[in-house]
């Protein structure tokens, strides 16, 4: 292992919350990062410092966001309400508690361009209008939604319940347009950066890809092999987060990051041919989540065994990054790319920036 002989990142901030830091995200405008952990806290780091916007409950805070304005920030969980609060002050202040009655919700995703919320409240998902205050659709699954996600465009909408991934065209919610069938439960949903492409982690061990330029065929009868989404398998075990490179070409040659066991695998799509995979195997413990830095192919890898990895180009070991002693637990980078966040399993939030 030959690691870079200048780091790439250097520790600029550190903080600490009292338990295992479930989420952490950064606000598309300016300097903050949102925390939560899992005894309820929620603070911002605002250009380092700390600005703190809710006590501990002892129920756990699993989803947070940003609206694509950075003018709201979403947090739900066990307690089974969703809270709003608008950042458009010096001081941020709670605007909504949204109550989904004994519901868990660790699924909210922001609308890339509106400021509507979906969030998961047992087989429904609902879709909240923050700037009216009211709702603008209740989607009703066949199961517990598992994850949801809008597409990078903002036109359509993804839902995974049970074996099927359930695609409505945004505003025509009587129906979806698409569903996309599985052999197994669809446990995460990914877009690429630039939505020519749907990735599903599945139940049994699968990762699925659905090209956009295709999806049209899922309303068809399939004929061929190719007429079919990509069913990638071989994983070794559940595979826990997944991860697109935002890079040029990424819609005719994408790369997708997978986490599982205690390995990053690999894998791309070789124009004219066929994906090609490979494994990134630097961690001890399990690897429970994965990063592509914003425009660059430089990889992040978090693990259970206290190291975070960058990857140059998602091959070559770059940089470990130290500092929480009972493991990481989550990352962010910011949309600039210039700071990595990472929290830790002990409370730990560290971020570090590009030299």
């Amino acid at each position: 292992m030959a690691l870079s002989p200048q780091p790439l990142v250097e520790l600029s901030a550190q903080h600490a919350l009292t338990d295992y830091v479930t989420a952490l995200t950064w606000s598309p405008v300016g300097n903050t990062l949102a925390i939560a952990s899992g005894s309820g806290e929620v603070s911002l780091l605002r250009n380092f410092l700390a600005v703190p916007l809710q006590s501990g409950s002892g129920l756990s805070i699993d989803a947070l966001g940003f609206s694509g304005d950075g003018q709201w920030l979403a947090a739900a969980g066990q307690r089974g309400d969703v809270t709003l609060w608008q950042m458009n002050s010096e001081s941020p202040h709670e605007v909504d508690s949204l109550e989904c009655g004994s519901a868990w919700v660790d699924r909210l995703q922001w609308h890339p361009q509106e400021n509507w919320l979906a969030f998961n409240r047992g087989k429904t998902v609902q879709i909240w209008d923050a700037d009216r205050a009211e709702i603008i659709a209740s989607l009703v699954l066949p199961g517990h939604v598992q994850d949801l996600g809008w597409s990078p465009n903002g036109e359509h909408f993804a839902v995974s319940a049970q074996q099927q991934v359930h695609i409505w065209a945004v505003t025509q919610w009587q129906k979806p347009r698409y569903q996309w069938e599985l052999l197994s439960a669809s446990r995460h949903l990914k877009w690429s950066p630039e939505g020519a492409y749907l990735a599903s982690a599945n139940q049994d061990n699968s990762v699925g890809v659905l090209t956009w330029a295709q999806v049209h065929r899922l309303r068809q009868t399939p004929v061929a092999p190719t007429d079919l989404p990509t069913l990638l398998q071989g994983f070794p075990g559940k595979v826990r987060q997944l991860a697109w490179a935002d890079i040029p070409d990424a819609d005719k040659s994408p790369i997708l990051a997978a986490a599982t066991r205690d390995l990053v695998v690999m894998g791309m799509l070789v124009p004219e041919e066929d994906w090609e995979s490979w494994p990134l195997d630097l961690h001890n413990g399990t690897v429970l989540d994965v990063a592509f830095q914003p425009k660059t192919g430089l990889l992040a890898s978090l693990s259970e065994d206290g190291w975070i990895v960058l990857w140059h180009a998602a091959v070559n070991a770059a940089q470990i990054l130290e500092g929480a002693k009972g493991g990481f637990s989550a990352l962010a980078w910011h949309p600039g790319g210039q700071h990595l966040a990472a929290g830790g399993q002990q409370g730990e939030v560290l971020v570090w920036s590009m030299v």
